[in-house]
């Protein structure tokens, strides 16, 4: 396979196939060393699982994939795991910041936003957090990693719109979807442009079946 190109983004299925229901199958994470070294998504249920029960997120840091479950219980992820939906790429910034203390999620949009409003675009924050708010749950005083993409209103149907990010504290024990967030003392933030977005579409009857 011939190497990515750096912040191109590498998608399977859509977002809404995913809240529509679509949420087995999928690549395994030995998918994602071919495609990037940095991504989030969704692992699959296990069949026994009742419909609300939430799954588990994923987050690949540094070409390393880590189970994030419903408590926020950080696990490193089996090269088997599969994912019903997942966005990665080969992550190299062009773009870095340091924001003043307190700049919340929305800041950071309104920057990245600024660069390039139309084009999806993959960014880190990495540091201290004074708080980060998760559907797991809320996190203070915290130091680790914001990972994910920045993507432009067109996109919503297909990969959700404005910030879609993970986290994963220093230690790799604690992590969640990001809903919100503060940064503390010395935290920076970096993004690059993505060039070109790659999507793969699910070929199973499922995925025809459905009203997306």
């Amino acid at each position: 396979m011939a190497p990515s190109i750096p912040n191109d983004i590498y998608q399977y299925s859509l977002l809404s196939a995913y809240t529509a229901g679509l949420r087995d199958g999928g690549p395994p994470v030995a998918f994602l060393t071919n495609h990037g070294t940095h991504g989030i998504g969704y692992f699959e249920l296990d069949e026994d699982d009742p419909p609300s029960t939430r799954p588990n997120d994923m987050i690949q840091i540094d070409s390393v994939a880590y189970s994030i479950d419903p408590s926020g219980a950080v696990t490193r992820a089996d090269k088997e795991d599969t994912m019903p939906y997942t966005t990665v790429t080969v992550f190299q910034p062009s773009q870095r910041v340091h924001p003043p203390i307190g700049t919340s999620g929305e800041k950071v949009k309104e920057v990245l936003w600024k660069d390039g409003k139309n084009t999806p675009l993959p960014f880190r924050v990495k540091g201290r957090f004074k708080y980060i708010s998760t559907q797991q749950a809320t996190l203070w005083d915290v130091s680790g990693t914001i990972f994910g993409f920045c993507f432009p209103g067109w996109q919503k149907g297909v990969s959700g719109e404005g910030l879609q990010c993970c986290f994963l504290s220093d230690d790799k024990r604690v992590g969640g979807r990001v809903e919100e967030f503060e940064t503390g003392e010395g935290a920076g933030l970096e993004w690059g442009r993505c060039g070109r977005f790659h999507l793969g579409f699910p070929q199973d009857e499922e995925y025809d079946a459905l009203r997306i």
